[in-house]
């Protein structure tokens, strides 16, 4: 009786699994019609033969490359990811994937992605987490968010040769929000961003007493404004709060009393600093003129997790200008500025730059185009100890000068078009000390002709490049020609390329050659499948003496598929 139950139940639950199928088959159909598929997948095989003793490039490289956007209606969910070879414990990862989906105004990030915050506090650190940007229309309220891993840790192994591979580095995890209100070209943003080094790893950091786990803490304000049609302002003023060594005792910062007060967020130390960043630019736009004024200031020992590198000790402010004349066939431009560090008197010396510069565009007609430029940036280093006494507080002086004029004309029709090229460049460069002065000079000039006929698909480049270096115990030329000829075949489906330039260059007592011969050719089987092939061969000669002679080569081979869809 049980089993005819059972039995009973089943036929009941199945047709109305059934029937549930076709509904779902139904709504399937129409949801096709509002779903988009859209991506991409490829792969990279290169092949890498050098001559050289000292290259340490693998002979066999792949990767993998894949990219996917489902478009649901208004909802967009990108996908991307990277696979090779390069992939290892000891390093940070090669290997990447992401995914982005968006609603309206709202992106949601997970996997490896990027967000900014500001330029001083985070700022394009890859990460490995989750994020949101909430960005709708016509709010006045905008936000981004994220927590993830900014590095990964890494353990130094030992091969069998019993080198050490490998840099140790400590995992770092961090999260952080910013709110903006207001519209967008008036509106004020705050934003905290928390970064910190895991300090779970004992072996690791007793095998390397360098090592030193730190923490980061960053508030800033940022500010967009309108202050009329003709005037805006942008700017923005970050605190950073910076250890250097977690395992330092915890301490009360003299000055920063609040610091202290801000825990779990922050715990200061012996080692922790609070500095901050300004940046401000203000500009005027007329009709047919554009004035601005900018303004940098970075504390010394600035530092955060959140950018790969940012110079810090400086403060700077440059204005600058923008004119169309002549019914805007001749616009220029031009700008000053005043840049120095040691701004805590910490140093020992100081710098002191100058920076100006002209620039100019002139079109002369269709055909025409004229535009050259000159700058000259002046630096002087002072003793701070003795500055103010006499004139051997002067450390030393380098002025450097810089001019280039280029002329281009260009005309094509149905059949050919062509276009020529002239460019020169000057640079001269002047140190003066107390003990010497030396002068460095620099010229370079470049003839370039191209010419290309349209229905055959064919085009031609045909290049002379020059330059010469001149000092005070050397001199140094180099000059060489390059041509680059591409083609179109079976319909456009075939596009090959060849490139072929030798360089010559002749300094002191030797020479050398370098002759360099690039291949590619790309087909297009269909609108889904492509392959590429690429050959670059790369020789180099330097000669010393008629006994002495060096010879080296490389050789570069890669074989590419693409499908999209």
């Amino acid at each position: 009786m049980k089993f005819f139950s059972t039995f009973f139940f089943f036929l009941v639950v199945l047709n109305s699994m059934l029937s549930q199928t076709k509904d779902t088959v139904g709504v399937l159909d129409k949801a096709k019609e509002h779903v988009k598929i859209s991506g991409g997948i490829g792969a990279l095989g290169t092949f890498y033969q050098s001559t050289t003793m000292d290259s340490t490039r693998n002979p066999i490289f792949y990767q993998l490359n894949a990219n996917l956007n489902i478009k649901v209606g208004s909802v967009s969910i990108p996908f991307s990811a990277v696979l090779n070879q390069q992939e290892s414990k000891v390093s940070q990862p090669f290997n990447q994937y992401g995914l982005s989906p968006r609603y309206k105004g709202i992106t949601a990030h997970l996997g490896y992605r990027t967000l900014k915050f500001s330029d001083y506090s985070l700022s394009g650190n890859q990460f490995l987490g989750v994020g949101a940007d909430i960005n709708p229309k016509n709010s006045m309220v905008r936000g981004k968010a994220l927590y993830g891993r900014f590095a990964k840790e890494i353990v130094p192994t030992i091969n069998p040769m019993g080198d050490i591979i490998g840099v140790p580095n400590l995992s770092r995890f961090g999260y952080g929000a910013m709110i903006e209100v207001g519209k967008r070209s008036n509106a004020i943003g705050v934003l905290v961003f928390k970064a910190r080094d895991n300090l779970s790893s004992d072996s690791l950091l007793n095998q390397d007493a360098t090592l030193k786990p730190g923490e980061n803490l960053i508030f800033g304000v940022t500010t967009k404004q309108k202050i009329s049609k003709k005037l805006s302002l942008k700017g923005e003023i970050d605190w950073s709060a910076y250890t250097k060594d977690l395992r330092n005792e915890e301490t009360v910062m003299e000055g920063f009393s609040y610091l202290n007060n801000i825990s779990p967020l922050f715990h200061a130390n012996s080692s922790s600093t609070l500095t901050k960043a300004i940046k401000a630019d203000l500009d005027y736009s007329l009709r047919k003129v554009k004035l601005g004024l900018a303004y940098r200031r970075i504390d010394p020992g600035y530092r955060t997790m959140g950018s790969v590198y940012l110079n810090n000790d400086f403060e700077d402010i440059q204005a600058k200008s923008t004119f169309r004349l002549f019914k805007n066939k001749l616009t220029l431009g031009g700008s000053f500025g005043i840049q120095r560090n040691n701004l805590d008197d910490s140093k020992y010396t100081e710098m002191l730059r100058v920076i100006s510069s002209l620039n100019a565009n002139y079109t002369i007609n269709e055909h025409w185009v004229v535009n050259g430029m000159y700058s000259n940036f002046n630096s002087s280093s002072h003793s701070v100890l003795t500055k103010d006494i006499d004139t051997d507080s002067l450390r030393y002086i380098q002025v450097t000068r810089n001019s280039a004029l280029q002329i281009m004309y260009a005309k094509a029709n149905k059949v050919r078009r062509i276009a020529v090229s002239l460019r020169g460049n000057y640079q001269a460069a002047q140190t003066e000390n107390i003990d010497a002065t030396s002068i460095n000079y620099v010229y370079n000039s470049a003839l370039g002709v191209q010419y290309g006929f349209i229905k055959t698909g064919l085009n031609i480049n045909l290049s002379l490049n020059g330059a010469k270096n001149i000092n005070a115990t050397s001199e140094i030329t180099t000059i060489g020609p390059s041509l680059a000829l591409s083609k179109r075949f079976l319909s456009g489906k075939l596009n090959t390329s060849l490139g072929f330039s030798v360089l010559k260059t002749i300094y002191d007592m030797s020479s050398g050659a370098i002759i360099s011969t690039k291949i590619l050719g790309t087909y297009k089987v269909n609108r889904h499948h492509n392959f590429n092939l690429s050959l670059s061969d790369l020789d180099k000669t330097t000669i010393i003496s008629t006994t002495d002679k060096t010879h080296a080569n490389e050789l570069v081979i890669s074989l590419g598929y693409n499908y999209s869809f």
